[in-house]
């Protein structure tokens, strides 16, 4: 038998799976590119869900204060009194227009739980100069209401809230004027011809027939950052002091606020809205002195009572471009940063008899 040879120049080749380094490098730039791309999508889609919040928020107080009103038939005051009868008590110890609002925000067996006839706990305030110290009550009667937080008061688009005092606000009530503590039993010395045309004030009892220029016309509340409690640079929050001898109106206290320089001012606190039971301007109440997300300021050195306090006390947010405000029909609007100033302090009088066109702001 003869053997027949086998098949002749037959070729195995062998292939390696996977991709070389250079293929690699491809994909993970294209996926890199992917995510460029997304990511400011999905951070604006987020906000979106934020700012929605944010809104509910304000549509929820606005449903209160209105609830308020037919229960009461005045609005809240925005700084209640001081409590003198009260050994050691400083000024600023006095409970808020928020406070008031509790049992209309679902917060009611908190409300029940506050003893009125006694003032609230604060936080320290100070930053780079000693400002409102720690206050506790005596027997500390109304500690832990002072320090719940409501999630209602607090914009998700903020940052978080100190831990050191959890008990943080971003919802603040329109004070309106430059004079901080100007009230109808308050004159200011310093202008005594300043009135009060805002709606949350020291010892003030609004009522909406007052509101002349109409509650569709009038903001009610708006929204402000809060602060770090370390100076950050961020103006918008921390308060900067300016002389209280050079801003005794309201366009030199804008004026005078403006020229301050944020990175080098003293700052009076860097702990804007720390607390919601506070009747302050530190906290829960802010004005129509200058326009949306510009510098905070206050006026240290003034004669007499804080009547005649300076205070540039501007909404500010963390949403692009604007901030919301509660009107005081309910509806909330968002304010642009671009805003005119006039139409802007048109919206914080309540009888200023101005005209205000809807595509004004």
């Amino acid at each position: 038998m003869v053997a027949r040879p086998g098949p002749i120049g037959l070729l195995r080749t062998s292939r390696r799976s996977g991709f070389t380094l250079i293929e690699l490098l491809v994909v993970i730039a294209i996926i890199a590119v992917l995510i460029a791309l997304l990511l400011p999508a999905v951070q604006a889609a987020r906000e979106a869900a934020r700012r929605s919040q944010c809104v509910n928020n304000l549509k929820q107080i606005g449903i209160a204060i209105h609830n308020y009103v037919s229960t009461v038939n005045v609005l809240p005051f925005g700084k209640g009194g001081a409590y003198t009868s009260v050994p050691g008590t400083p000024i600023y110890a006095r409970w808020s227009a928020q406070s008031q609002l509790l049992a209309y925000i679902e917060q009611g067996n908190l409300f029940n739980s506050i003893n009125f006839s006694l003032p609230p706990e604060t936080p320290g305030m100070a930053g780079d100069v000693p400002f409102m110290p720690a206050y506790q009550d005596p027997n500390r009667e109304n500690m832990t209401s002072s320090l719940t937080q409501i999630n209602a008061f607090l914009c998700p688009s903020d940052l978080p809230a100190l831990a050191s005092w959890p008990g943080g606000v971003n919802y603040l009530g329109n004070l309106q004027s430059w004079a901080c503590d100007l009230g109808e039993n308050s004159p200011s010395t310093v202008a005594p011809n300043e009135t009060m045309r805002g709606i949350f004030y020291y010892l003030s009892a609004v009522k909406f027939s007052d509101v002349t220029d109409g509650l569709s016309n009038t903001v009610f509340f708006s929204e402000k950052i809060r602060g770090t409690g370390t100076r950050d640079g961020d103006a918008r929050s921390d308060q900067m002091v300016i002389s209280a001898s050079a801003a005794t109106d309201v366009n030199s206290t804008l004026t005078t606020c403006r020229a301050s320089n944020p990175l080098t001012a003293t700052r009076l606190t860097s702990r804007q809205g720390m607390s919601w039971v506070m009747g302050e301007m530190c906290c829960t109440t802010y004005n129509h002195v200058e326009t949306p997300n510009k510098q905070t300021c206050a006026g240290t050195g003034y004669p007499g009572t804080m009547a005649n306090m300076p205070m540039q006390i501007p909404p500010s947010s963390r949403h692009p471009g604007g901030v919301n405000a509660l009107m005081g029909d309910g509806t909330v609007r968002f304010i642009k940063d671009s805003v005119n100033i006039t139409t802007w302090r048109a919206l914080g009088t309540r009888n200023g008899g101005e005209v205000i066109s809807a595509d004004a702001y």
